[in-house]
């Protein structure tokens, strides 16, 4: 599932602002894919509430936003993979601004209001 060669750590925030935006099913859904080289722990405030649930990817120092159960499968195969690449649908934009900050919030948004459209 994961690159042996690297050990990632995946920390969900399950605190206060997350919980109420689903960070519980988000870490059981890290956990399914925990391995000898994927370790997946909660934690506390990561101090960005506004951005929840949020997860960070260490050693990568990669930071995402809103990530849902349904996210973690595609953050697991093109993440944390051999040679994996982040997914920057999910990048937090106040962490990685690869593209501008407003089309990473575009982005984001149409991710968000997806589900309402089906």
């Amino acid at each position: 599932m994961s690159d042996s060669s690297r050990r990632y750590l995946v920390t969900v925030c399950q605190h206060r602002s997350c919980a109420r935006s689903g960070s519980e099913q988000v870490l059981a859904a890290f956990q399914q894919h925990q391995s000898d080289s994927l370790i997946v722990g909660g934690c506390g405030c990561q101090g960005q509430c506004g951005a929840g649930p949020s997860v960070q990817v260490m050693p990568d120092n990669v930071w995402y936003s809103r990530v849902q159960p349904q996210d973690v499968t595609t953050i697991v195969e093109q993440h944390l993979t051999a040679g994996g690449k982040p997914v920057e649908a999910l990048l937090n934009a106040r962490f990685h601004q690869a593209q501008s900050a407003y089309a990473n919030m575009a982005a984001q948004y149409q991710a968000f209001i997806q589900p309402e459209q089906k």
